[in-house]
């Protein structure tokens, strides 16, 4: 094999393993029909919504760029932080706060 024939296939294998967000969201709510009809209209979006569990906003928004937990008097939290732009917001980072399981809240 050419070393041109080689950059070809690995080029190839890389391009066909990628996946668009949108088509990353559409497999999650396809794959999940029991979703809250907000929720899954809000993933298809590229939204966050009430109610989601950590796997729903990985969905819509992708890997965070960092993950904490915390334990607060009501108990263990977990903080995603997204550097913007995100989702609606442009400037700054958004975090979003899950607590047993659901997004309890967002702030940016």
């Amino acid at each position: 094999m050419t070393r041109y024939s080689v950059i070809l296939v690995f080029a190839l294998l890389l391009i066909s393993g990628c996946v668009s967000p949108q088509q990353r969201r559409q497999d999650y709510v396809d794959e999940h029909p029991g979703l809250n009809e907000n929720v899954a209209s809000a993933i298809l979006a590229g939204r966050i919504a009430e109610g989601m569990t950590s796997d729903d906003a990985r969905a819509a928004w992708g890997e965070p760029d960092q993950i904490t937990t915390s334990v607060t008097e009501e108990g263990m939290q977990t903080i995603w932080s997204y550097k913007t732009p995100i989702g609606r917001f442009t400037s700054g980072v958004v975090l979003l706060t899950f607590s047993k399981g659901k997004l309890i809240s967002l702030v940016n």
